[in-house]
């Protein structure tokens, strides 16, 4: 990191925009999927400034010109800009479901530490539309000792808003919140906020209140067609932990 010497703007140093980046190429489409990487300086130049891009061997599993290909291993922030990019362009037909990874810096002394390294997964994804997030599933978790079925049902103005009537699937009568999953459209991980499902468990014959499941992580997976999503159950007395279930389409 250096002063610079373009009118006393400051520290100069340059970073990636962002650490990590996946490409989720989508099988049986089109041939090649790409993303930027790209490099920002904290001060304008009058010139054009280019960096040297290093992969780390250690950390990479994913192999340039047979998993991906890289337009340049240089970045040019061109004068009186901020920031300049390379493409990383995977090839489908050399992807698996396993992801594999590729770990670049910058290799100058203005790398500030932070930014330095950015690391780009790479990995297949099944063909997918968001009507396959909804229908019927069974579901069964090892961890919470049940198993049941129900639901998945869209929510009327986002289709990658799931809600799944958890209380019923239960055996409660509930107080009409249904479980909320938040998929994400770019890798169909999934989240969600904590949501109390009944008031009480005195069904149950239990001196318990507020009970609620919260969508701490999860995703849909397109090939088998199953949700896998771990929930924090809790009630107003305490947790009962983390709980793995797994939602395999009925048939």
């Amino acid at each position: 990191m250096e002063f610079d010497n373009n009118g006393g703007q400051g520290l100069s140093f340059v970073h990636f925009v962002g650490n990590t980046t996946a490409i989720a190429a989508i099988a049986d489409s089109v041939p090649t999927h790409s993303a930027k990487i790209t490099v920002s300086s904290s001060v304008l130049s009058d010139k054009d400034r280019t960096y040297t891009l290093v992969v780390v061997d250690s950390s990479s599993t994913a192999v340039e010109g047979k998993d991906y290909n890289i337009s340049s291993k240089t970045v040019t922030i061109p004068a009186n800009q901020y920031s300049g990019s390379v493409t990383i362009t995977v090839n489908v037909d050399n992807l698996t479901l396993d992801p594999v990874y590729a770990k670049f810096t910058i290799n100058s002394e203005e790398a500030i530490d932070y930014g330095k390294n950015m690391t780009v997964s790479m990995q297949l994804r099944c063909p997918f539309d968001p009507s396959m997030l909804v229908g019927d599933f069974d579901y069964n978790s090892d961890d919470w000792g049940e198993t049941g079925s129900g639901a998945m049902v869209a929510d009327a103005k986002d289709p990658y808003t799931i809600y799944f009537d958890m209380a019923q699937a239960e055996g409660l009568s509930g107080n009409g919140n249904k479980v909320k999953l938040i998929v994400n459209p770019d890798d169909l991980s999934i989240s969600g906020p904590n949501v109390i499902i009944s008031d009480d468990l005195s069904e149950w014959g239990l001196p318990y209140t507020n009970y609620a499941f919260l969508p701490v992580s999860g995703v849909y997976d397109a090939c088998a067609d199953t949700y896998t999503i771990t929930f924090a159950i809790t009630v107003s007395q305490g947790s009962f932990g983390n709980n793995v279930f797994i939602f395999t389409r009925a048939k």
